[in-house]
């Protein structure tokens, strides 16, 4: 009979961690890739603390352990107003396949889960069916995420099945006629009233106009990750073997915005995080317009983004519907779900009450 334990991690496990992540990841992705650098990046280095973290070990016939599972919570700054929060992303959590009959994962979780709750203000998931497969945990939430997308204003439908020949083929001379298209997708283009600065990652970080951003931003970005320099650095800026580009704006009378961009692909862009301050429709409307621009320009077919159905104000979001699309075979695909635990602690400092969450995809860590 298998004999299991389970423990904290401990640094020595990060190379044996790693491969049994990977085997899982590329049952689905083969192409999956992660670094030890990237793995020690979210393990370590994040603004509100290291990951913690424990892993399920079986008995090999010899006498020794070998992983075969783990759960991890990574620490993310959060605020709520004037409320500064520590919440915890579920991170890297799975069990191999051949042990999921002879290991009851759950009790393992929840037994982490009372370990580490005084910990942190909320714990939240990423994926599908994990609301339901926590809900047993007191995860609540009815959150799922979309997709939006903005290939051109004249000829969308006619881009977007283009842009996905090239993402299929991402070699010349389709990258070369994509970006070609994409020209020709700017002289349509809605003409902006400003054109964004562009920072490399470099710039981003030693740019004043994140010294005081979220001082002025937090009061009403309602719950979300914190965006100090210190965050973004950690989250986007840092990140090993990432590609972003953040574009700022200041309008007359104190408005701002930034947007950050995954550029990674040649002709297919994600907007990873996107802030308006003060969240007005004509301000979003605005940056909108300059990024569909600022896109085409650079020869991206499209630009993407993931927002959660109940992430962002309906005045928002009625922009975001109005000016991108979302996927047409989105209803056949699995949903993906951002279940929440509000610990005591979180219950005590929140009165009790589970506010929205404004979050976008690419500002959950790995």
């Amino acid at each position: 009979m298998a004999r299991f334990r389970t423990r904290r991690f401990v640094p020595a496990d990060e190379d044996e961690l790693n491969q049994r992540y990977l085997e899982i990841m590329r049952r689905n992705w083969p192409d999956f890739s992660r670094s030890l650098d990237l793995m020690r990046w979210l393990w370590y280095q994040a603004p509100g603390g290291r990951v913690e973290s424990w892993v399920i070990e079986t008995e090999n016939p010899d006498g020794s352990w070998r992983i075969i599972g783990h759960h991890g919570l990574c620490p993310v700054r959060f605020t709520f107003g004037d409320l500064d929060l520590l919440c915890a992303k579920t991170v890297n959590t799975f069990l191999l396949p051949e042990f999921r009959t002879k290991f009851i994962y759950l009790r393992f979780e929840q037994q982490c889960l009372a370990e580490a709750r005084s910990h942190f203000d909320a714990t939240y998931s990423n994926g599908p069916g994990t609301a339901r497969m926590r809900k047993t945990l007191g995860y609540t939430g009815t959150d799922k995420w979309f997709p939006l997308e903005h290939c051109s204003d004249s000829l969308d439908l006619a881009t977007k099945l283009f842009s996905r020949v090239v993402h299929r083929v991402s070699h010349a001379p389709f990258t070369q006629v994509g970006r070609a298209w994409a020209a020709g997708c700017a002289v349509s283009a809605r003409k902006p009233s400003f054109e964004w600065i562009e920072y490399s990652p470099e710039q981003a970080m030693q740019s004043p106009f994140f010294s005081d951003f979220w001082q002025q931003a937090r009061a009403t970005a309602g719950m979300t990750p914190r965006r100090d320099a210190a965050d973004l650095a950690w989250r986007f800026w840092q990140r090993p073997g990432s590609n972003f580009v953040t574009l700022v704006h200041e309008w007359a009378g104190g408005a701002r915005a930034y947007c950050i961009v995954d550029v990674t692909h040649p002709v297919l862009y994600y907007i990873v995080d996107m802030v308006v301050t003060p969240p007005r429709p004509d301000l979003l409307d605005a940056a909108l317009d300059a990024l569909f621009l600022w896109r085409a320009r650079r020869g991206a077919l499209s630009i993407s983004i993931w927002l959660t159905s109940e992430g962002q104000p309906p005045e928002l979001m009625e922009v975001f519907f109005r000016r991108m699309k979302t996927h047409p075979l989105r209803r056949f695909r699995p949903q993906w779900e951002v279940p929440r635990y509000l610990s005591p602690r979180g219950s005590e400092a929140l009165g009790g009450v589970m506010p929205r969450w404004n979050i976008t995809q690419m500002m959950i860590p790995l």
